[in-house]
């Protein structure tokens, strides 16, 4: 999944140089860390994200914090506008942006900080039956999330959104929520993991940010919050 987050017509030629498309060299999948809320953290350098996954290594996290899902800032990976997104959400532009995936079940999350790896390849040899294979310049093309859902986070643990991936028609191993059940699970797991019960939660469909309608209805009774998700569903 590639979120549209930050747009590529960006005045400083260093950062357009890093947004062209990058022919990526295979990298063996880490080794499993363990843990129940873990970490892949890249190395950032000239307030450059990390774009080698050899540079970059897993960790053990205690809690999500704010200082934790402040680390983006440093790399210059925040949201920004974007013509796909919807416009709503341009209120969020400059704030800490992070990717996450959580286990059903287990409750077993993976954040990405300071690297530009999307889902699938952070996400190898952390959960059972991932598949990510794709190849810049060819047609290798294959992607299995396992049992997890995928997320995104905007802001801090009180401020911004997580925007949840959701398509009640997908597969349970497309890497989203499908039903109810799935939203008050993630939601209960990030509330246990640190984030305030204030935190918004906007059901998304990607790759842009674009809010479904299913999440709409939901705000309308009043469901809005990670504790109404948790608790009202």
């Amino acid at each position: 999944m590639v979120w549209k987050t930050w747009t590529e017509v960006l005045y400083d030629p260093v950062i357009r140089e890093c947004n062209k498309p990058r022919e990526k060299k295979p990298v063996e999948p880490k080794k499993r860390q363990e843990g129940s809320l873990i970490a892949l953290v890249g190395d950032q350098q000239n307030r450059m994200v990390s774009f080698d996954r050899e540079k970059e290594h897993l960790e053990r996290l205690c809690k999500i914090s704010d200082d934790i899902l402040g680390y983006n800032l440093d790399g210059r990976m925040v949201l920004m506008k974007c013509g796909q997104n919807e416009s709503k959400f341009d209120v969020y532009i400059s704030l800490p942006f992070v990717k996450g995936v959580t286990e059903r079940g287990t409750g077993r999350t993976l954040l990405i900080l300071g690297s530009d790896a999307h889902h699938g390849e952070a996400m190898q040899n952390q959960f059972n039956d991932v598949v990510y294979s794709s190849v810049y310049g060819t047609e290798i093309d294959t992607k299995k999330y396992g049992n997890t859902i995928r997320w995104i986070n905007v802001g801090d643990t009180k401020n911004g959104f997580i925007g949840l991936d959701y398509n009640p028609l997908a597969k349970t191993d497309d890497g989203v929520a499908i039903n109810c059940g799935d939203i008050k699970f993630v939601a209960r797991t990030l509330l246990d993991l640190g984030y305030d019960s204030c935190k918004r939660l906007f059901l998304l469909k990607p790759p842009f940010i674009v809010e479904r309608e299913e999440g709409k209805k939901l705000r309308q009774r009043g469901i809005e919050t990670l504790l109404d998700h948790a608790t009202s569903l």
